[in-house]
C-alpha cells in the first residue's frame, strides 16, 4: 500500500505536494497537473504538453485538456 501524507487545504483551496512525491514523480515548478476525482479520491496526474510559447496560458489548459482525452 502507497505511503499516505496528510497535507492541508488552504482557505483559497491550495495543496502543497509533498517533496518526495514531486521529486519520485519529477515535478517540478511550473509543470502542468491534470486533475479528476472518483467517489471519494482526488487522482492527480503530468500532464503532457508540448512548448509553445507564442500561446497564452488559457490556449495551454485548453491543450492539455484535449490532449489528456485522447490519452
Amino acid at each position: 500500500m502507497p505511503e499516505t501524507t496528510l497535507v492541508k487545504v488552504s482557505s483559497k483551496g491550495l495543496v502543497t505536494l509533498p517533496k518526495k512525491i514531486r521529486s519520485e514523480l519529477s515535478i517540478h515548478d511550473g509543470d502542468y497537473l491534470a486533475i479528476s476525482s472518483d467517489k471519494d479520491q482526488i487522482i492527480f496526474r503530468k500532464a503532457k504538453i508540448e512548448i509553445d510559447y507564442e500561446n497564452p496560458d488559457d490556449a495551454w489548459k485548453e491543450h492539455a485538456k484535449k490532449r489528456l482525452m485522447h490519452d
